[in-house]
């Protein structure tokens, strides 16, 4: 998600794609989270500890075949903590063991429960 204008991006060549009506701005201090349903393949958002709406779905990560990074882009100087769970998080809820990695386990994607009819958020396709 691009802070400058609050919209999600994943490999979108035109400027991304309208996130959430929920968060109009940013404010210096304010608290960022990213968080992955691996149950559902769904990536979502918080925000001062407020769970956004989901940004994607269909995102499979078998634990046990790809490491999983985070990263975060910045121009110019600024500052910023991260927090990989060393310490409690704002959105209370992923401070419960059922959203802690250990136990998770991948399955295939056709298999998921949550994505419902609704794949317009659905991640494109890679093309090797």
């Amino acid at each position: 998600m691009h802070l400058d204008d609050l919209r999600k991006f994943f490999e979108d060549p035109d400027g991304g794609r309208d996130y959430t009506p929920e968060l109009t701005h940013i404010n210096p201090g304010d608290t960022i989270g990213c968080a992955y349903e691996f149950a559902t393949g769904a990536l979502f958002y918080t925000h001062n500890g407020h769970r956004l709406p989901v940004a994607f779905y269909g995102l499979y990560l078998p634990r046990h075949e790809y490491d999983v990074f985070a990263a975060i882009g910045v121009a110019g100087e600024c500052e910023f903590d991260i927090n990989f769970g060393g310490a409690s998080f704002m959105w209370k809820q992923g401070n419960e063991w059922t959203w802690k990695v250990e136990g998770h386990v991948g399955g295939d994607i056709a298999e998921l429960p949550g994505l419902g009819d609704n794949h317009e958020q659905e991640l494109p396709a890679y093309s090797y």
